[in-house]
């Protein structure tokens, strides 16, 4: 019984010990976002053709593939900013519906643009073709590295801000931060227009514009263990 009283005796010094050398901490999060004006338009366009002649599929997707790059280049989109998939050929096994196409042939065109003024222009032209779909197009910010930092910065500061309230309202101070980490953000840049049409669904509208530029979101977000003094 002694022994017993000995052990647990011995425990609760271990446990007082233990909380006494446990550094006093706040631990707080920051985060910040910057808006900015989109100078970049990334854009993913499929040419497709179906066909029950193979050849026929392909001739007519190189075509219009070779027609859609030297457009490109002619309005001044530079060559390494332009890059292909490659023809793809799929043979099409269906026993229900006679429509379907023996062979499908695609290939996939991707390109950067700097102005986004050139959006209206690209897709009207984009859309005089029959075999011609815009996937995607998406926004984003030449300058977003250095956004980024300002970002960080911005975030570090409404941590240490953050920390100082929480710890006004206990009569404390912090110290000197203990521990920094970066938080992961998801999509720094997720503007995929909505906007975007196919061939197959487009109709012209009195003034032709189907393209609003928006604005995009640069974010960052921090912890922060600081002391308490």
């Amino acid at each position: 019984m002694k022994k017993l009283i000995l052990a647990l005796f011995v425990l609760v010094l271990a446990a007082n010990s233990f909380s006494q050398d446990k550094p006093k901490v706040v631990e707080v999060t920051g985060n910040a976002t910057i808006e900015v004006q989109p100078d970049i338009m990334n854009w993913d366009v499929r040419v497709q053709d179906d066909d029950n002649n193979m050849q026929s599929a392909v001739n007519s997707n190189e075509s219009s593939v070779s027609k859609i790059l030297d457009f490109l280049k002619n309005q001044g989109v530079k060559s390494e900013k332009i890059s292909t998939s490659g023809l793809r050929l799929n043979k099409n096994i269906t026993y229900y519906d006679a429509k379907v196409k023996k062979y499908t042939v695609t290939n996939y065109i991707f390109f950067s643009v700097g102005d986004i003024n050139m959006y209206q222009k690209l897709a009207d032209y984009f859309v005089s073709f029959d075999n011609v779909y815009i996937n995607n197009t998406t926004l984003a910010y030449s300058n977003e590295i250095e956004t980024r930092k300002q970002a960080r910065i911005n975030a570090l500061k409404a941590a240490k801000e953050k920390a100082e309230m929480m710890a006004a309202v206990f009569g404390k101070e912090i110290g000197d931060p203990i521990m920094i980490t970066e938080e992961p953000v998801y999509s720094y840049f997720n503007n995929s227009l909505n906007n975007v049409y196919t061939s197959s669904e487009f109709s012209g509208t009195e003034s032709g514009q189907t393209f609003s530029r928006g604005m995009v979101t640069v974010t960052a977000k921090v912890k922060v263990v600081f002391s308490l003094k």
